[in-house]
């Protein structure tokens, strides 16, 4: 199924109300990338069936066991305490195989740039999946817990042509694994996928064909792959079907936002007709100096009220696309209504922070040059 056709699901009224046209919806799915995180969220969670299948097919293929059942953890644990550091896992799911075996899977989509610092996280999401399952007063007992982490390469794989790679405890003289050890990690390294080439896809694992998929879906030199695997693999299609629906949600969110937009500015009107009629009927005694500062006092926490609004809103939304930094809520904060509003019209080209930045650099510059015209405007008064 090509990407045309999966624009036959988005009806010309979603279209719409989204303010998108076909063809920038068009572009909008080409750019979505299953790398992305809250894209491979949305097709890999198992919080609805597609996705669900779609992750049984994927870890059962990939662990060489037949799970027979899967249910969503909570992928931000409560902190212990304000200075503990803050963990949000891309997919955690308790698994249970055919021999009654359960485990605790954590699948996190990695950022090639954090390359430094990924052995580091690792063992610190593991060691968080151990530790969240032992009590006071509990034993130490725990079920399995497996990190799996998925990135482009790893520079100190370099040696191996093999794209998955198990860590466990063992022994260093030995390499025999530690008693009851219940620790693993597994690393994917995606772009070594492309040796799979070398032989017919009818020979790939489904895993090999999944993990092909996550890497290779927007490059333009795989496309004829690409094609083949949507045409000739079920859960490929699914997994496609789903990167559509994360651009109709998407679609459907910046429809409620600009919805939520148009009821306040309809709120405001009403406001200030109530307002005038209420200046109408102040009494005569009332001092005029008193009545213009509560008049303004109340004009301007409406509009600043109405602003923070607009704002909770947009940060909101794209919360849905990336995590954002305190330098992002800082500088949303920082506009005015006009801003908020301009940012609004362009939210489906915002996608990454740097499309963010981009469109908040305009602003800036926009604002620049009305001040200089003001100014200049003045000086020849």
């Amino acid at each position: 199924m090509k990407q045309s056709n999966l624009l036959l699901n988005i009806s010309d009224q979603q279209l719409q109300q989204a303010g998108l046209t076909r063809a920038q919806a068009r572009k909008s799915l080409a750019a979505l990338d299953y790398r992305d995180n809250d894209v491979f969220r949305h097709v890999m969670n198992a919080e609805n069936p597609v996705s669900r299948k779609i992750l049984t097919m994927y870890l059962s293929d990939l662990l060489h066991r037949r799970i027979v059942w899967i249910g969503s953890e909570a992928t931000e644990p409560v902190k212990a305490n304000f200075r503990e550091k803050g963990v949000r896992y891309d997919v955690m799911v308790r698994i249970q195989d055919d021999q009654g075996k359960p485990m605790l899977v954590n699948l996190e989509m990695q950022n090639y740039r954090m390359a430094e610092s990924l052995s580091l996280r690792s063992q610190g999401y593991a060691s968080r999946m151990v530790s969240d399952q032992i009590e006071v007063g509990g034993s130490f007992d725990f079920i399995p817990v497996l990190q799996i982490m998925i990135t482009r390469r790893m520079p100190e794989m370099k040696a191996s042509r093999e794209y998955l790679h198990y860590h466990r405890y063992t022994n260093e003289k030995t390499s025999k694994w530690m008693p009851k050890e219940r620790c693993r990690t597994l690393w994917i390294e995606m772009e070594k996928t492309q040796a799979l080439e070398r032989i017919p896809t009818e020979q790939w694992r489904i895993s090999d064909k999944m993990t092909y998929m996550l890497r290779y879906s927007r490059d333009p030199k795989k496309q004829k792959i690409i094609h083949e695997l949507i045409e000739k693999e079920e859960v490929i299609r699914m997994m496609e079907e789903k990167r559509m629906d994360f651009l109709k949600d998407t679609s459907d969110a910046i429809a409620r936002m600009r919805m939520k937009y148009d009821e306040m500015d309809e709120k405001t009107v009403y406001k200030k007709g109530i307002k005038k009629g209420m200046r109408k009927g102040v009494k005569k005694g009332v001092k005029q100096g008193m009545k213009q500062g509560l008049e303004q006092g109340m004009e301007q926490g409406m509009v600043q009220g109405i602003v923070k609004g607009k704002v909770s809103l947009l940060k909101e939304l794209l919360r849905q696309k990336w995590e954002l930094t305190e330098s992002d809520e800082k500088d949303l904060d920082s506009l005015n209504e006009e801003e908020v509003n301009q940012i609004v019209q362009v939210l489906n080209r915002i996608n990454t922070p740097k499309d963010l930045h981009d469109q908040l650099k305009k602003l800036s510059g926009s604002k620049h040059q009305a001040e200089s015209h003001a100014q200049f405007s003045f000086s020849h008064d």
